[in-house]
C-alpha cells in the first residue's frame, strides 16, 4: 500500500497578519519544517502541498532542490476540507494511506510520523491527539457556569491518517457540505466510520497567533550551532580556478592535490569542525586516491557522515580573490551548492572581496575563503 502525504497551507493568514506557512524560523519557512519531517522519513509517494494561488511562485522558487522532486503544489479551496479535496482527487491510487497534516505545525518530527504509520497499518482512520490533563470550565459571558468532566477529553491534531477508500466513501456522501466540518475525522465521524487515537505525548501546537509564533520560534532555536572553515591556494598559470563546483575561466589555476576549489574545502572544513569530524586533510590526504578529484566529490562524501538528524540551514562565506570577479556568477555557484547540500540557494551568502592593493596582504599570487556554516539538531 502506498502513502501519500497531504499538507495544508492554503490559510490567508488574515487573523495572524500575513501568511504565517512562510514566515522565516532561523531562515526556514515554517511549511518547510513540517515538509522537511514528512520527506525524511522516505515513506512517501508523493507529497502534496496546498497553498494559496498567491504563494505558489514562490514555493515553486524555493523548492528547486532535487530534495522536492516528490513535492506537487497545490492550490486550496474556500475551506480546509475544500483544499484536502483539491490534493486527494489527485491521486489516483485506488487503495493507499493518506496522511494529512497542518503545515503550521513545524514541531512535527519524523519519528513520530512513523509512529504514527506504524500504528495506523490495519486500521482505516487515525487521528493523532492530545489527552486534556487541565481542569476544563465552561464559560459564558465571561462567568463560569460549570467544571466539565475532563476524563474522556482530547485535542485533535494533525497528522490524520485515512485509507484512501475511506476518504472516497465520505466524499460521496457529504462533498457538497464538506466545509461545514473543521476536519476529516468529523466527517468519518459523522459518516459512522470509528476513528482511532493516538495519543501525542510530544508539542505539537499549531500556529495561529502572534504568541504561538514567538513560543515555536523559541523552541525551534534550540541545538543550533556552528563550524568555520578557512581554506587557502597559491595560484600559477592556468585555464581557470574552480569556485563551489564551477569552473570560472581565467589566465589562472589554483596550486592543489584535488583542483584547488577552496570555497568547497572551506565548507567541508566548516561541517567538519562543527560535528567534530575532524580536518579535510584528516579525511582526504594527499594520496593518489585523491589526486585531482573534484572537490564537490569530496563534499558529498562528508555529507554522507551528518547524522540524519543534523539539517544545514545558512552558510555564510567570503572569498579572497583578486581576479577574476564572480559578482556575476555568485547566483551559479550559491545554485550549484544547494543541490548538494540541500538546502535553498537563498540561505547560502556567497561575498567577494580582494585585497584592495594592500601590500601588507600578499594575496596577489594566492586566493582564499571563509565559510560560517549554521546546522540545528533535531530531536
Amino acid at each position: 500500500m502506498k502513502n501519500y502525504a497531504i499538507i495544508l497551507g492554503a490559510g490567508s493568514g488574515s487573523r495572524f497578519g500575513s501568511y504565517k506557512q512562510v514566515e522565516e524560523i532561523n531562515s526556514k519557512p515554517v511549511y518547510l519544517y513540517s515538509l522537511d519531517a514528512f520527506i525524511n522519513t522516505e515513506l512517501f509517494s508523493s507529497i502534496f502541498l496546498v497553498v494559496p494561488k498567491k504563494l505558489i511562485k514562490l514555493i515553486n522558487e524555493q523548492l528547486q532542490s532535487p530534495k522536492y522532486n516528490s513535492v506537487i503544489i497545490c492550490e486550496g479551496g474556500s475551506s480546509r476540507s475544500k483544499s484536502v479535496y483539491n490534493a486527494f482527487s489527485k491521486i489516483s491510487e485506488e487503495n493507499s494511506k493518506i496522511f494529512i497534516h497542518d503545515a503550521v505545525r513545524p514541531l512535527i518530527d519524523e519519528k513520530l510520523i512513523l509512529e504514527l504509520h506504524r500504528f495506523s497499518e490495519h486500521r482505516k482512520a487515525t487521528v493523532l491527539a492530545k489527552k486534556i490533563t487541565e481542569t476544563v470550565k465552561s464559560v459564558k459571558d465571561e462567568k463560569l457556569e460549570l467544571t466539565v468532566d475532563r476524563e474522556n477529553l482530547w485535542i485533535a491534531e494533525t497528522p490524520q491518517v485515512f485509507d484512501s477508500i475511506v476518504l472516497n466513501e465520505i466524499y460521496k456522501k457529504k462533498l457538497p457540505i464538506i466545509h461545514e466540518y473543521t476536519d476529516e475525522s468529523a466527517i468519518v465521524e459523522d459518516c459512522g466510520i470509528n476513528v482511532d487515537i493516538y495519543e501525542n505525548k510530544s508539542v505539537n501546537t499549531k500556529i495561529t497567533s502572534k504568541e504561538d509564533f514567538t513560543m515555536i520560534s523559541k523552541l525551534l532555536t534550540k541545538d543550533i550551532f556552528y563550524g568555520i572553515g578557512i581554506d587557502f591556494h597559491s595560484l600559477e598559470d592556468g585555464n581557470g580556478v574552480i569556485i563551489g563546483g564551477i569552473k570560472v575561466p581565467c589566465n589562472l589555476k589554483s596550486i592543489a592535490h584535488s583542483d584547488g576549489d577552496v570555497l568547497t574545502h572551506a565548507i567541508i572544513d566548516a561541517i567538519s569542525g562543527a560535528l567534530n569530524l575532524g580536518d579535510i586533510g584528516t579525511h582526504f590526504p594527499n594520496t593518489p586516491e585523491f589526486k585531482d578529484i573534484s572537490s564537490i566529490d569530496l563534499l558529498k562524501k562528508i555529507l554522507l557522515l551528518v547524522p540524519k538528524n543534523i539539517s544545514i540551514i545558512n552558510i555564510d562565506a567570503t572569498v579572497v580573490l583578486d581576479s577574476p570577479k564572480i559578482s556575476t556568477i555568485k547566483p551559479k555557484i550559491a545554485s550549484k551548492l544547494a543541490g548538494i547540500l540541500n538546502i535553498q540557494s537563498e540561505k547560502i551568502s556567497i561575498k567577494a572581496i580582494t585585497r584592495n592593493g594592500l601590500s601588507f596582504v600578499d594575496m596577489k599570487n594566492g586566493w582564499g575563503a571563509e565559510v560560517i556554516i549554521t546546522l540545528k539538531k533535531w530531536n
